[in-house]
């Protein structure tokens, strides 16, 4: 069994990305939005990141904070629920790292031309991301996504792409690199705790999302409220009915849009 963590009054889940939108761009500070999270802890609400991040970088940030609910990885690819404060179960929703790098093998050999995290020492994934060694190192551990850089032409990207779907694998593009994971997405996790607090509450879970990257649509057009988080060069712009859009960048704008939403869905539960 999970933890057993206090059940909320009010049956609400926040699912937050997490550079960019809890985390400031610049400092990956959560400063800002620092009374939203005092009220969520105050009403034990789940608050349950969803990242891009790998498994050990998310455990720090947890230990961090102080957070014990379960976390989703490498863009929807790996659900973690805690047994307790040490043991995690790990449900992989898209396809497993050992898998992709069996693929992407062959792939190689068939004269696809790349470079990917499991191809790199930690001193190359840091020279390349801007990250610390430490932390190079934790994101060379991978459940159920390879980063890579793509090495070939637009035409060989093309045909790379096609084959990875022949192995019901896709190509995701991030920033600087490709992400070469299984059909999963940001939104499979979300569907994934969702029916995961409704088994352990009884009653329908109201998912909250924020986010505000392009790899985080799916999962805010899954959401009952979504909130989008301003980029830093541009804004999504989602087809939803109770879809908020912040002032303000990073845990600025998280602050600014949360605590009146949980206020407001705390009040038409309670009857007010």
């Amino acid at each position: 069994m999970t933890m057993t963590l206090k059940q909320p009054k009010t049956p609400l889940v926040i699912l937050t990305d997490l550079d960019g939108t809890l985390l400031d761009h610049h400092t990956y500070s959560t400063d800002p939005a620092r009374a939203a999270l005092k009220f969520i802890r105050e009403h034990h609400f789940p608050l349950v990141f969803n990242t891009s991040k790998t498994r050990p970088e998310v455990q720090l940030l947890r230990n961090q904070m102080d957070n014990r609910d379960p976390f989703v990885c490498e863009n929807g690819s790996a659900v973690y629920l805690p047994h307790s404060d040490s043991e995690l179960e790990t449900e992989i929703l898209g396809t497993d790292y050992g898998s992709i790098l069996r693929v992407l093998s062959q792939l190689r050999k068939d004269g696809f031309r790349f470079r990917g995290f499991n191809d790199m020492p930690a001193s190359e994934v840091a020279a390349l991301t801007g990250l610390s060694s430490d932390d190079a190192s934790m994101a060379k551990k991978r459940d159920a996504t390879e980063p890579l850089l793509w090495q070939g032409t637009e035409e060989e990207l093309a045909d790379f792409r096609t084959a990875l779907g022949h192995h019901q694998l896709r190509l995701l593009k991030g920033g600087r690199f490709y992400h070469v994971m299984g059909i999963a997405d940001k939104a499979e996790g979300l569907i994934f705790l969702r029916n995961y607090y409704f088994r352990i509450w009884q009653q329908k879970p109201v998912m909250i999302a924020l986010g505000d990257g392009e790899n985080d649509r799916a999962m805010l057009e899954a959401a009952d409220y979504p909130v989008v988080i301003p980029g830093k060069n541009n804004c999504l712009e989602l087809e939803h009915p109770q879809a908020i859009t912040a002032d303000f960048p990073g845990p600025k704008g998280w602050n600014q849009c949360l605590l009146p939403l949980l206020e407001k869905l705390i009040k038409e539960f309670s009857g007010g």
